[in-house]
């Protein structure tokens, strides 16, 4: 079970979380929403009907215009992360894939409650549930799950928040129609963020290696030798399984992210998740 390295918690010190007017729906908080509400930022009149707060009303155009009229202000909402991370066995067959996977997870938790964000922690796997943020950052996800990752999500799906940024930790190597995937997290959500997370090999493969693989999920073996054209083929599957969920977060307006466990968490943070705005320094 792969637990939080201390250095993601202090590391996250040094940022934000980005994206953060993207929820508009929540309790009473520090960030303002594009519906009214109570706050003290102006926003229009309207005529006053019977059961409007009379404490709105706006005496000085009722002396110009001799129309009763009541001030509308801005929503103040309180911003909420949904953060759920792939908690199948994929997740875990390299050791520093599934340290990146967890750091990084605890990174954007430290992160967003530094900027003000309600926590939502979820585990993707073959039983989705939610994780209280200070029981991960003490302990960990298990990495064992066997079901795909669409079916998880499918399971997951009334756990589920409207309004909340929506991030998704995963490295999305399981089948799956990249459209339907997109499409149903962005349902309902203030905004969506896929973030890939590959180990070395997955991203760069050696050649010329004899290979004995292990389905993760299914514990299906064959052998395999990794020449060029296997390698070729193995590459323009990846890269069509990026490019199509780039371009279906794209539609939603979300963003999509991969990262590579050949780097420490501060770099990739620094060099790929600073400049993307997924985090943002103080």
């Amino acid at each position: 079970m792969p637990s939080p390295a201390p250095e993601a918690r202090l590391l996250a010190e040094g940022y934000r979380l980005g994206a953060a007017d993207a929820p508009l729906r929540g309790a009473a908080g520090d960030r303002l929403g594009r519906g009214t509400g109570a706050s003290l930022e102006f926003q229009d009149r309207r005529s006053y009907v019977p059961g409007d707060d009379p404490r709105q009303l706006d005496w000085a155009a009722f002396a110009r215009t001799d129309q009763l009229l009541v001030r509308l202000h801005r929503e103040e909402v309180q911003p909420r992360l949904e953060l759920l991370v792939d908690d199948s066995r994929s997740m875990a067959v390299e050791e520093r894939k599934a340290h990146l996977a967890v750091d990084l997870a605890a990174v954007l938790l430290a992160a967003a409650r530094g900027s003000g964000f309600e926590l939502r922690l979820l585990a993707v796997g073959d039983r989705p549930e939610l994780c209280e943020p200070e029981r991960f950052e003490a302990r960990g996800l298990e990495l064992d799950g066997v079901l795909p990752l669409e079916r998880g999500l499918e399971a997951a799906r009334g756990l589920l928040r409207p309004g909340c940024l929506r991030i998704l930790i995963s490295d999305f190597l399981s089948p799956h129609e990249a459209p339907r995937v997109v499409r149903s997290l962005a349902a309902q959500a203030g905004g969506l963020i896929l973030l890939q997370v590959l180990a070395e090999e997955d991203a760069r493969p050696p050649e010329g290696a004899a290979l004995r693989l292990t389905d993760s999920e299914t514990g299906e073996r064959s052998d395999l030798v990794l020449d060029c054209v296997v390698l070729a083929v193995y590459r323009r599957r990846l890269r069509r399984l990026a490019d199509d969920l780039q371009r279906e977060c794209r539609r939603v307006g979300g963003g999509f992210r991969t990262l590579v466990a050949d780097r420490d968490l501060e770099a990739i943070c620094r060099d790929q998740l600073a400049p993307a705005g997924v985090l943002v320094p103080r």
